[in-house]
């Protein structure tokens, strides 16, 4: 799903499975539009994406999952190592690059970093998962590996008596202790605590991937169509339904897991239930009408590539805005466009029509995407100038 062994290749891969293609490629339009504070919004009423898109990711991770007890550690972590967090690295330090340039001349000031500052980076990327604002959506990648790697030594080491149900259960336990400890606890503790609160946040969902795949993928898709429209219909009543119960309907949702809060439904299982609930109701959706996009071109690249866009969107959103600003100050009269609140935030949004939010959007999810496609094209020529020679 993610950025990886396809770097520095002209060539597009095409994945097989096309379900979870579109599935990957909906969850990252999902995270752009949901920063951009939501401008499809699709069912976001009944079916908030802060209310399932982090879990479905890793339910994806989960039903791609091959670990067992063949399966060589040291390979295998160095394979994680190389799809995600390099990755990371990349797309964290290119960011980082082009956003001080952004603040060099948005202040007229060259940045300067005091002493403290590369432990200050060091320690929110073992805490929250990254080290800036205009890089936030990054967290997920650290969560991502860490509960990759604990699952792969859990099963490794206890494969003879692994049972894919009992686990999920045990680790639903984990999780639903996660929420209680967070909602009590979480601004009192060690910073440190929270990767490994996050990995047993997730890990549920792990298994769910694989259960899924092993257990129930070919009762799901075989079901007709009549009982999957009941499905969907099904998922938006429950949630209509948990809304009136609780004591504002946002509360389905919990929009800040990369630092444990967020969690303002007072019942510990909600954030399982609501991503059961929308993880089920975008898989029947895609399975009902997705075969109309599974052999779309550009599906496939975005779902190949949603670490570039996870990792470049907001940086997307603030070169759109640098647009406005280089306009603004040439004196191009943009109508309520505040400068100064640019300068000050790399979350401002031109509010001048709401549909202004379609610019960004289309900035974050095709900004990122134009640029690997460059970087393919680029890395291409590099290598076929390399073999000539």
């Amino acid at each position: 799903m993610l950025w990886g062994s396809n770097m520095g290749q002209l060539e597009r891969r095409s994945k097989s499975n096309k379900k979870f293609m579109v599935l990957s490629a909906i969850g990252i339009f999902m995270v752009a539009d949901s920063h951009t504070f939501t401008t499809f919004h699709f069912f976001g009423d009944f079916i908030p994406y802060n209310s399932f898109f982090m879990p479905m990711f890793v339910f994806i991770s989960g039903y791609f999952n091959k670990v067992d007890s063949s399966t060589n550690l040291l390979k295998y972590v160095w394979k994680k190592i190389k799809t995600l967090l390099l990755p990371y690295i990349g797309i964290s330090l290119f960011v980082f690059g082009v956003e001080q340039l952004l603040n060099w001349y948005k202040s007229g000031e060259k940045p300067a970093f005091p002493g403290w500052y590369l432990k200050y980076m060091w320690d929110r990327i073992l805490t929250v998962g990254t080290f800036g604002t205009i890089v936030e959506p990054m967290w997920f990648v650290i969560a991502l590996f860490v509960t990759l790697i604990v699952y792969a030594l859990l099963k490794k080491f206890l494969c003879k008596f692994w049972n894919s149900y009992v686990m999920f259960v045990l680790f639903c336990i984990g999780h639903l202790f996660v929420i209680s400890f967070a909602k009590k606890n979480i601004y009192d503790c060690s910073p440190y605590l929270l990767i490994p609160l996050k990995c047993l946040f997730f890990m549920p969902f792990l298994e769910l991937g694989i259960i899924y795949r092993d257990h129930l993928e070919k009762k799901h898709e075989s079901l007709p169509g009549g009982c999957k429209i009941g499905i969907l219909a099904l998922m938006l009543f429950i949630n209509m339904i948990r809304t009136t119960y609780l004591p504002l309907p946002y509360d389905l949702a919990f929009d800040a897991i990369n630092e444990m809060t967020g969690f303002t439904s007072p019942y510990i299982v909600t954030p399982l239930v609501s991503s059961m609930i929308g993880i089920l109701f975008w898989l029947t959706f895609v399975d009902l009408i997705g075969k109309p996009v599974y052999e779309s071109k550009f599906v496939n690249f975005m779902s190949c590539n949603t670490f570039w866009i996870m990792g470049m969107h907001i940086l997307f959103f603030n070169l759109l805005n640098f647009v406005f600003l280089v306009l603004y100050e040439h004196g191009v009269p943009l109508l309520y466009f505040d400068a100064e609140l640019f300068r000050a935030t790399e979350w401002y949004f031109w509010e001048i029509t709401p549909t202004i939010k379609y610019a960004y959007l289309m900035a974050g999810v095709l900004g990122p995407l134009g640029l690997k496609w460059l970087w393919d094209l680029a890395t291409s020529k590099l290598r076929g100038k390399h073999k000539a020679d």
